[in-house]
């Protein structure tokens, strides 16, 4: 095996659900570790004895936004907290001064609902126009995207990894595209956050939304919005609360009388107070990621994919997106959108998905494809190991 595969022992130590079951489920939601377990202890405490620590609280969100940055190379105050994905993408939405006639461009087919809904509800109460792209074979074309962009495109939105069947979306071009023309490119990064190496210069994008419950291996109800400083500035929140505005020095609790002053940058789209619990996992979540390192992360979670993707195909299964290649990221889709649906091809994804967890090994459905998603707790002997139960399957 190649140099980069990370050191497995060690790192399963710190995520006990390993012990007993082969986890593959990281896009349905994430395993945390030992550490981020334990880092929420002194706050539960607190709070059970009736202490308050929400000065100290308030400091670690402050790190927790600087320690985001720095995960994904933006500036502390381009990155807002928020309670997850959807929020961060209704944020942008409805920040937006828009215009009858303008339009959003994006791949319906092969995005999350909550990435389309919001975009639904804009066209019907501003008269926008939605540009559909479909998808190539399963993944989100490019060049696709470029030809519908225009001067009157005001929101491009695409995942930069797919939910299902989980490819990677190239984003260059697309980015490109957006700033000749002046249009906000808005990335969901929901199954690539944590996982896959992630630069938003290198990614060319505007926003970027994400829940801290998978990749991240936080917990549910925090997530973080990136608005890149010079459209935040620019962006007018739909909904305003206390830390919204910049009060100064003023506590607070103090009164608001007729007029208001946004904070800088993005966190100008913070409502109300934050999840403290979802803030202390993360802050620790994210320094575990960060010690070893997401680039190497990607390339062994990526080469333990393709070696599962292989795998499967040896045995005469249909994986999306066939042989392993550029689109192969941390996921691996068995099925085909075509005959999901049928009754015998459901019968047979369903009947290896109950077989695979009679084997403790934790997969998930999604849109009639059966989804294998791995994280850096997954190893080489755990993929042989699927492939094997899944060659008992075929028996």
């Amino acid at each position: 095996m190649t140099s980069h595969f990370l050191p497995s022992d060690l790192l399963r130590q710190e995520f006990p659900a390993t012990e007993s079951a082969i986890y593959m489920d990281v896009a349905n939601q994430g395993l945390i570790s030992r550490t981020t377990r334990m880092s929420m202890d002194q706050h539960l405490d607190n709070r059970m004895n009736g202490l308050n620590d929400e000065e100290r609280m308030m400091q670690l969100v402050e790190r927790t936004r600087s320690r985001f940055a720095k995960f994904i190379g933006a500036d502390k105050d381009e990155i807002a907290i928020t309670k997850n994905a959807s929020e961060g993408i209704n944020i942008i939405g409805n920040a937006i001064d828009w215009r009858p006639g303008d339009n959003v461009v994006l791949c319906r087919q092969l995005e999350h609902a909550n990435n389309i809904l919001p975009w639904l509800q804009i066209r019907d109460k501003h008269r926008i126009e939605l540009r559909i792209v479909e998808a190539d074979n399963g993944t989100i074309p490019y060049a696709g995207f470029v030809n519908a962009i225009d001067s009157r495109t005001r929101i491009v939105t695409v995942s930069t990894v797919t939910m299902v069947p989980g490819f990677k979306t190239v984003m260059e071009p697309i980015a490109e595209a957006c700033k000749r023309v002046g249009a906000f490119l808005l990335a969901d990064a929901s199954q690539s956050i944590g996982i896959l190496d992630t630069d938003v210069t290198r990614l060319g994008v505007d926003g970027l939304v994400a829940s801290s419950y998978k990749g991240l291996m936080g917990l549910y109800g925090l997530g973080f919005l990136y608005c890149r400083r010079e459209w935040a500035d620019r962006l007018i929140p739909a909904y305003l609360a206390r830390f919204s505005v910049d009060l100064g020095d003023a506590p607070e609790s103090a009164p608001i009388f007729d007029s208001v002053k946004l904070r800088s940058g993005a966190p100008r789209f913070e409502i109300g107070h934050y999840n403290f619990p979802g803030v202390i996992a993360v802050y620790a979540s994210i320094g575990q990621l960060m010690e070893i390192g997401t680039l190497a992360i990607e390339q062994s979670v990526t080469s333990i994919a393709r070696r599962l993707a292989s795998g499967l195909l040896d045995l005469g299964l249909p994986v999306c997106g066939g042989a392993p290649g550029n689109h192969t990221g941390t996921i691996v889709a068995l099925g085909d959108s075509a005959l999901a649906g049928s009754r015998e091809f459901d019968s047979r994804i369903h009947s290896l998905h109950e077989h695979l967890l009679e084997n403790q090994v934790i997969v998930s459905i999604r849109r009639g494809m059966l989804r294998f998603s791995l994280h850096l707790y997954n190893t080489v002997d755990e993929v042989d190991q699927v492939i094997a139960v899944t060659k008992n399957w075929l028996v």
